[in-house]
């Protein structure tokens, strides 16, 4: 596919993203860029990258909206039952990688401090 594509076809790359869609998935189709096409207009259009960025961060929300999804589906028999969490605990790790501001590992850092003020003599003082 040529470095210069329409205008429609960036838009339904960024809008397919957004609705989750792994970008080497969307990549694949004979109508979207290659994926160095894509990082390579990352690098050089900042107002694409910011869209692009936006767009991920929709996709990402929608990836674990569809966890919940997963959750509810009907099981019969253990297999399936591992088959969910692998599905759920993949897509929420992705998200953690992807837009970690929401949805990563939350630490939390706590220092006590204490010290003492001590009052030197004129003689201490003059080491």
């Amino acid at each position: 596919m040529p470095a210069h594509l329409p205008d429609d076809v960036w838009e339904t790359l960024l809008d397919r993203l957004a609705s989750g869609h792994a970008l080497a998935a969307i990549c694949r189709d004979d109508d979207m860029p290659s994926t160095s096409g894509v990082y390579d207009r990352l690098e050089r259009d900042e107002e694409f990258a910011g869209r692009f960025r936006a767009r991920r961060a929709i996709g990402v929300r929608t990836i674990v909206d569809d966890c919940l999804s997963i959750a509810d589906e009907r099981v019969d028999d253990a297999v399936m039952v591992a088959d969910k969490r692998v599905r759920i605990d993949t897509r929420l790790r992705l998200a953690g990688k992807w837009l970690s501001s929401e949805f990563g590992e939350k630490t939390e850092t706590v220092a006590t401090v204490r010290h003492e003020l001590v009052q030197l003599t004129p003689d201490e003082a003059n080491l």
